[in-house]
């Protein structure tokens, strides 16, 4: 798992897929607005594709013509349902780990960050972050580098960018720390990935938050 790779002076954190478990709320609340406007539920690997990409690019994907209607009925489900998400299996323990070695954290989503904020609050969460970041308060999205770039900003971490990791489970993560110039972890959760980080070449790749939490206690 990169024996030789030092530990970060400040972590990242992507949330959807990589500290909170999602993927079935996501693919359900967008099942109910597809119903909604009269079109049938994602299967799970229609939503596999989708899972990830930049906000206003799936909203033209999944529900064409119909986008500006979809996010108002997907913003009232999920306004009303998003705290029912669990977190990714071992994310508490990770966080844990890096705040007990005194490193800052932030998140930085695609997702509305005024739903991220209550979500981490759900869990507990909320202090071990010094900023968190969503979809609309950089200039641009993911995988832009304008909302990495502000995360650092806001959170006041003065370290160099090579010292900066960023975690994510994405190709939209990926992009977004080689577009800051941050070093990326990252989260594969399937096989197919593997194609990614040949592209990407992250500085550490893990299939879980406990692996990932090997690697502090062990560094």
């Amino acid at each position: 798992m990169g024996s030789a790779l030092k530990p970060p002076k400040a972590v990242f954190f992507d949330w959807d897929g990589t500290l909170a478990d999602s993927f079935v709320f996501l693919r359900g609340a967008h099942s109910h607005v597809r119903n909604a406007i009269g079109l049938p539920d994602l299967t799970q690997e229609q939503f596999n594709g989708y899972f990830g990409m930049p906000r206003e690019l799936l909203y033209r994907e999944i529900y064409g013509d119909e986008g500006e209607r979809a996010k108002e009925l997907f913003e009232a489900y999920v306004m009303e349902n998003h705290t029912q998400l669990e977190p990714m299996p071992g994310a508490g323990e990770l966080l844990t780990a890096i705040a007990a070695r005194n490193i800052p954290m932030g998140a930085v989503s695609n997702k509305k960050g005024d739903f991220i904020r209550e979500e981490i609050k759900h869990f507990g969460w909320q202090e071990h972050f010094v900023s968190i970041i969503g979809a609309g308060d950089a200039e641009n999205d993911k995988p832009a580098a304008d909302p990495l770039l502000l995360a650092i900003e806001r959170g006041r971490v003065k370290f160099g960018l090579s010292d900066i990791w960023y975690v994510g489970d994405t190709e939209t993560d990926l992009k977004c720390a080689q577009e800051t110039g941050c070093p990326c972890v990252f989260l594969q959760h399937k096989d197919k990935d593997a194609s990614l980080i040949e592209t990407y070449k992250p500085a550490l790749v893990v299939r879980n938050c406990h692996e990932l939490r090997g690697f502090f206690v062990a560094n």
